[in-house]
């Protein structure tokens, strides 16, 4: 039986640098991926809301909704890079008590490549209101992640 001197027990300091530095490295890799679901979950239910906004707005034109003016108005969405909002009218008018702002959250940054930076649908038919082919695109931004919506003269709306 051989027995252990007082220079061979414990580690030495470089194994134990090495153990460290592999913990504090699975450690970095592991608090890293817990944010990335949460950016993609933001930027998911932000997608999936500004399109259900831009079809509903699409729809009140379409059906002849007239926010209680008694005749029938285009609809439209208004945007800015913090927020959108949702009108009744020919033209957006800020002061309208009948106009819904949307903020989709502090790091959520919203580029609209349309005409004016709004979208606005046709009374009756529902087209896009000024429909430019080149400018056609919402682009939502979180964080490092990005969707960007497309939509047609028709008013349909895809993400990619």
């Amino acid at each position: 039986m051989v027995r252990a001197g007082p220079r061979d027990a414990g580690f030495t300091l470089i194994e134990v640098l090495i153990a460290l530095g592999i913990i504090g490295l699975l450690a970095g890799l592991t608090f890293i991926n817990l944010g990335k679901p949460q950016t993609t979950a933001t930027l998911t239910s932000t997608v999936s809301g500004l399109m259900a906004d831009i079809k509903a707005q699409q729809q009140l034109a379409m059906t002849g909704d007239d926010g209680g003016s008694g005749s029938q108005a285009e609809h439209g969405i208004v945007f800015t890079t913090s927020d959108y909002t949702l009108f009744a009218g020919n033209t957006f008018n800020s002061g309208d008590s009948n106009n819904f702002t949307v903020a989709p959250g502090s790091n959520v940054t919203l580029n609209a490549d349309l005409p004016s930076t709004t979208l606005q649908f046709a009374k009756s038919s529902g087209e896009v209101v000024g429909f430019d082919a080149s400018h056609d695109t919402i682009t939502v931004t979180v964080d490092d992640a990005n969707t960007v919506i497309t939509i047609n003269r028709f008013g349909t709306v895809t993400a990619n």
